[in-house]
């Protein structure tokens, strides 16, 4: 008997099974795709977006002519007279954080408002530390709080220095202490005393700033209701300690910018101010020539004719050679 031949297409199809699957293939097939769980064996999810490379920082290119290493430019250091006006304004903020008696109606800060004026004074005169530094208080009502410059008797700063800038009004500005700048005629006596004596021995203001440098310890002005000038000295209460530590800890700092090889404190006041770097050991005497001046103020104690007491204590102390070379 021939048994006939199958061809392949001949041959029986086989049974679908369901083995492996809850359901027939073909309604596996008819089922909605977004029915399936994302936790099942027959789905793996794929990302919809490609991931982001990292980021590469560009590295700066090492120059051919230093194979081993790489020198980064050298970045100047600021001016000496920027440095200390960041001190100041830094001084500045300190102090307007300390709460004052009830008696302090006003607090000027001439740093801010006659800012220009300032700028002037110290650029021109604080292009580098100076031998001589001489240390005032803080500013006086028609002087500094008028032109930003310590001791700061107009004429001396308008027609000696020849200094110009906007000032502008101090905040709370009282009535009985108005803010003028350049065009104020009300007279500084202790900056008309004091700018008067270098004028004499100097002649002109590059003679005086070329070893010397005038600075307040404190920039800020205190005042009564009454326009009454209330001195660092004359503050009462924790507010008056406070201040004196904040300033303290300031001039040590501008001592170190400074750098003088001789410290003039300009009154009793300034003077404790500086023996107390000395008896915390944070400023050495036998480094530096430390000594005081008296005042040039009118309320001070028995100074009358302050110029020649003042040009001759200048003498005695060995400053005078740094106001004639």
């Amino acid at each position: 008997m021939l048994r006939k031949k199958l061809k392949l297409s001949d041959q029986p199809e086989p049974e679908p099974t369901t083995a492996g699957f809850d359901y027939a293939p073909m309604e596996f097939a008819l089922r909605p795709q977004s029915l399936l769980p994302i936790t099942s064996p027959h789905f793996e999810p794929k990302p919809q977006f490609a991931p982001q490379p990292q980021y590469q920082p560009e590295l700066p290119a090492i120059p051919s002519a230093v194979p081993l290493y790489y020198l980064p430019p050298v970045v100047p250091a600021l001016p000496l007279w920027h440095r200390i006006y960041q001190l100041e304004l830094q001084l500045c903020e300190a102090l307007k954080q300390i709460p004052l008696p009830a008696e302090v109606a006003a607090t000027y800060d001439p740093i801010q408002y006659a800012a220009e004026l300032h700028l002037a004074y110290m650029q021109r005169f604080l292009d580098r530390p100076k031998a001589v530094l001489f240390l005032g208080m803080n500013p006086g009502p028609w002087g500094m709080c008028q032109t930003g410059v310590p001791f700061g008797h107009v004429p001396s700063v308008r027609d000696w220095m020849q200094l110009r800038g906007q000032v502008y009004k101090p905040i709370g500005e009282l009535e009985a202490r108005p803010v003028q700048g350049l065009a104020c005629t009300r007279g500084e006596q202790s900056g008309q005393r004091w700018w008067g004596l270098y004028e004499q021995l100097c002649g002109t203001p590059e003679n005086f700033f070329r070893n010397c440098f005038v600075w307040n310890i404190c920039p800020l002005a205190f005042f009564h209701s009454s326009g009454r000038n209330i001195t660092p000295a004359e503050l009462k209460g924790p507010a008056k300690t406070r201040i004196q530590q904040v300033c303290n800890e300031f001039l040590k700092t501008a001592l170190d910018l400074f750098n003088p090889v001789i410290v003039v404190s300009v009154g009793r006041y300034t003077e404790d101010r500086v023996k107390a770097l000395v008896k915390q050991s944070l400023l050495d005497p036998n480094r530096v020539q430390l000594s005081c001046m008296p005042h040039p103020s009118p309320r001070s104690l028995n100074n009358t004719n302050w110029l020649e007491k003042a040009r001759q204590w200048l003498v005695d102390h060995g400053v005078m050679p740094y106001l004639q070379s």
